[in-house]
């Protein structure tokens, strides 16, 4: 979900540390848009942080979200 496709050590404490930075970032995700993560959010969260989406984009896909959230409800 959070991008651990991919080991970047194969000693258990590396392991220990990929994983544990993972639930990390998908916990401040979550505390940041207020629900769970998808693969999209999380998606669009690394694209303005390595500068390929500007941060209207990001917010225009969170408001998206809270638009189709709130359409479920009623």
């Amino acid at each position: 979900m959070l991008g651990c496709r991919h080991l970047y050590s194969h000693d258990t404490a590396g392991i220990q540390i990929q994983a544990y930075c993972a639930i990390i970032a998908c916990m401040l995700i979550s505390l940041w848009t207020g629900r769970k993560p998808t693969h999209r959010t999380y998606e669009m969260i690394c694209y303005y942080f390595l500068g390929l989406a500007e941060e209207d984009e990001l917010l225009a896909h969170l408001a998206k979200l809270q638009r189709h959230e709130e359409s479920q409800k009623t």
